[in-house]
């Protein structure tokens, strides 16, 4: 399947800039309508064309129509809904664009059905100089608030490149950050995944903790390979891999795949928090339901039990509202629906989960903390304190300071650091299992091989000597 990504990836390179296609119905009591936004460079000309055809019947109907398309930069288009609300006329809306074209005529065109009349720009613009804008463009005809007007739908191809850029100004360095990440993650994991094999084959063991942290850097892995293929198309054709021009949507798949892994990581956080693999067995263990529903974060072998498992329930319902919210999340996106600029309702619930999760993590440890006595492991479960209060909050807070920035600058630093901020806690989390750790010998991995009582043969049955026998859990 990678083979294959590859190989599509060698084709996504182009010069055309983001492409908008669809229908549009103007009337006289809608006569204008959003078609996208786009954000430009100063530093470039920008490039702007569009055909608009009726499928059936003539727009152009012996009227004067006034057929145009309006940008509005972001203080003008607050200007644009603030009139909407207030219902005012359309030329008193138009006279407050940022640019628009020149009337759009008509023109016959020949076709296998005999000829039809399409109307069609070509225009450039400039940018205003000192930094980007996102600039939202609305298509008009005010003339058809002079009589009762009901033309037909309209099918549109629009057109738009910043210059001699691949991409909107707001994703400009995001192929290079996916890039890099990709060849640091894969170079690392790499070495990772075969030093843990190698420690495998000599112990005849690995712990599910190993296979678990595997999980979750090979789903990154992969949600920054499918981010870098759909920035790559979208480059080459203004689409991207998405549902709506494709099934083959690693868009989507990215930000689940993204989602996932942090769920993963989480449990694996929380797992340690609760003192999974140190042997701190004498917690108090949790009563009712709440304790059925932690019992798989406190020892996630029971996990493996599947639906039987309260706490496997759990999480299945974590993951599911996380998908339902990313599916919602993209009424709100246009083009790039990967790490949530989180200014909409899904995106703060997903931060809500998160720090949800967080308060689980904190109140895991302090219990554990409330128990231990050796100081080796109360070191280490401080460690974990730090290091996991940062991991849980870093999303957040790079949401709350992108708050702070021009609006086309914020994609960059959520997308950017939640990459690179998953990647750093991977790698950090990637060293507790060297052999040389302090974590590695004071926890059950040190024993692999040796004297683990449990493993995956006990659940299910049927696996002794086999791949069950080689899996330890404790």
């Amino acid at each position: 399947m990678l083979h294959r990504l590859a190989c599509v990836a060698l084709t996504f390179w182009g010069v055309d800039g983001k492409v908008i296609e669809g229908t549009v119905k103007l009337s006289s009591q809608d006569t204008e309508q959003y078609m996208t936004k786009f954000s430009f460079s100063p530093f470039s000309r920008a490039h702007i064309k569009g055909t608009f055809y009726p499928e059936t019947g003539q727009y152009f109907d012996n009227h004067p129509h006034e057929l145009v398309l309006c940008l509005y930069d972001e203080a003008q288009w607050a200007k644009f809904q603030d009139a909407m609300k207030k219902g005012s006329l359309c030329v008193d809306r138009k006279q407050l664009a940022s640019w628009k074209t020149d009337r759009i005529h008509p023109s016959f065109k020949e076709t296998d059905r005999g000829g039809r009349k399409d109307f069609s720009f070509d225009s450039y613009l400039t940018a205003p100089k000192g930094r980007a804008h996102y600039w939202f463009a609305v298509l008009m005809d005010c003339y058809l608030e002079e009589y009762n007007a009901h033309p037909p739908p309209m099918h549109y191809h629009i057109t738009l490149t910043n210059g001699k850029s691949h991409l909107p100004a707001d994703e400009s360095g995001m192929s290079t950050i996916n890039l890099l990440t990709l060849l640091a993650m894969g170079g690392y994991g790499a070495w990772f995944f075969y030093s843990a094999l190698m420690r495998m084959r000599h112990s005849g063991q690995v712990h599910l903790i190993t296979l678990i942290f595997c999980a979750a850097y090979a789903l990154q892995t992969l949600s920054v390979f499918c981010e870098l293929m759909h920035l790559r198309r979208f480059a080459a054709d203004g689409k991207g891999l998405r549902w709506r021009h494709t099934f083959f949507a690693l868009d989507f798949v990215s930000g689940l795949a993204q989602s996932i892994s942090e769920l993963v990581l989480s449990v694996l956080l929380i797992a340690l928090a609760f003192g999974w693999t140190l042997g701190l067995e004498s917690q108090e263990p949790i009563e009712g339901m709440v304790g059925r529903l932690l019992s798989g974060l406190h020892r996630p072998a029971n996990l493996l039990r599947g639906l039987k498992s309260p706490s496997a329930l759990l999480l299945l319902g974590i993951g599911g509202s996380q998908l339902i919210l990313h599916g919602i999340g993209r009424r709100y996106e246009e083009d790039f629906n990967n790490f949530h600029d989180f200014e909409h309702w899904p995106g703060v619930a997903l931060i809500a989960i998160r720090l949800g999760l967080c308060a689980l993590f904190l109140w895991a440890l302090r219990r554990s903390l409330a128990v231990e006595r050796q100081r080796e492991v109360i070191d280490f479960l401080n460690k974990l304190y730090f290091l996991g209060c940062v991991w849980f909050t870093c999303v957040p807070f790079l949401v709350v300071v992108a708050l702070a920035l021009p609006p086309y600058r914020r994609h960059q630093l959520v997308a950017g650091g939640s990459i690179f901020v998953q990647f750093i806690a991977l790698a950090l989390l990637s060293t507790l299992f060297s052999e040389g750790s302090e974590y590695y010998k004071m926890s059950s991995l040190a024993h692999l091989g040796q004297s683990l009582p449990q493993s995956l043969g006990g659940f299910g049955g049927g696996m002794r000597g086999g791949i069950g026998s080689k899996i330890a859990v404790d």
